[in-house]
């Protein structure tokens, strides 16, 4: 249908209601559609339409996230449902835990729930059964991660540029020596925040060692463990940057467990409940998750509501939230 509307020179939702035979079209747009309709062979997808005609009803969508536990995505939730509740939509979520599997299997649920659109998290830079829906004209917003060569709406934070401003905050206070945990690079979000922290540090002319680089997935408590035993060595850094919420976590219980948290300088990526109340507060530069999930609900509900303009893409930034364990001078 989008390709008919391209040829014919009209909006995706005038070639709707010309091959659903509704009203109020023109004679002048109809032999333009139909004229395009018999040139390109377009054939309407009985199932698609189907679910469009009876997904307006259901007054339900989808969200699909990597894990709920994980207080960054139960945000996004409630900035979603903060939005829906206003709509009288409901919000049927579910947890991939990173799992392509597992997304399928939800994506496919959802639609025989007959949602009207989906807010996800993709778990891989590929959309299966998602791809589909999106061909099929269902709306979806992505949330956190780029596909390459999909033109979809999307809102995410900026994690290079964040990183590179938490990295940059360490090292206009003289430190050299920072050491940098997150996520598994090969996640799109952790990927960028990688890069960041190293064009930062190459900024100031500084190459970090492997042995300053730790990544992979990991609780917190794992996180603690981990931290603690890299902490024991005979060369601790003079600064962590910790990339991922959990990390910040580990580390900062890793630190206060060894004593270091007033010598050790500390700054993480993501917000942390009670960051405010430790001792030394822990410096951040924060997502705003609830912003996130409200802006993509209000993203994707302006394509329920008919919007046909080209995709969408937000990016957005944070400043560093200093609290004083990002300002700790360096010891050596």
């Amino acid at each position: 249908m989008r390709d008919v509307a391209g040829r014919a020179g009209v909006s995706f939702k005038t070639v709707s209601r010309v091959v659903n035979g509704e009203p109020g079209v023109s004679g002048d747009l109809v032999e333009r559609v139909e004229e395009a309709v018999n040139t390109l062979g377009y054939r309407p997808d009985e199932r698609a339409r189907h679910l469009r005609q009876t997904r307006s009803q259901t007054g339900a969508i989808g969200f699909v996230m990597v894990d709920v536990a994980n207080p960054f995505f139960s945000s996004i939730l409630r900035g979603i449902e903060e939005v829906a509740r206003k709509r009288h939509y409901l919000v049927l979520a579910g947890s991939t835990d990173g799992d392509v599997d597992r997304e399928e299997q939800l994506v496919e649920a959802f639609v025989a729930r007959r949602v009207d659109g989906f807010i996800v998290v993709p778990a891989a830079d590929t959309l299966g059964s998602l791809g589909d829906e999106i061909e099929r004209g269902t709306p979806v917003v992505l949330l956190d991660l780029e596909l390459p060569g999909r033109a979809v709406d999307l809102v995410r934070s900026d994690h290079h540029g964040g990183a590179l401003t938490a990295t940059e905050h360490l090292l206009h206070r003289g430190h050299r020596d920072i050491a940098y945990f997150g996520d598994d690079p090969t996640v799109f979000s952790a990927g960028l925040r990688l890069n960041g922290f190293r064009d930062a540090m190459g900024r100031a002319d500084l190459q970090p060692s492997a042995h300053r680089i730790t990544v992979g997935r990991h609780t917190p408590i794992e996180w603690r463990h981990l931290i603690t035993n890299y902490l024991r060595q005979n060369d601790p850094p003079t600064a962590i940057f910790t990339a991922q919420n959990f990390a910040t976590v580990g580390a900062a219980q890793a630190l206060h467990d060894l004593g270091l948290h007033h010598s050790i300088a500390h700054i993480g990526f993501d917000d942390i409940e009670l960051a405010d109340i430790v001792d030394p507060g822990i410096s951040v530069v924060p997502q705003q998750p609830w912003d996130l999930g409200r802006r993509a609900a209000e993203m994707l509900f302006r394509r329920l509501d008919g919007a046909t303009n080209p995709p969408t893409r937000e990016v957005i930034g944070s400043p560093v939230v200093a609290r004083g364990s990002g300002e700790i001078a360096p010891n050596r």
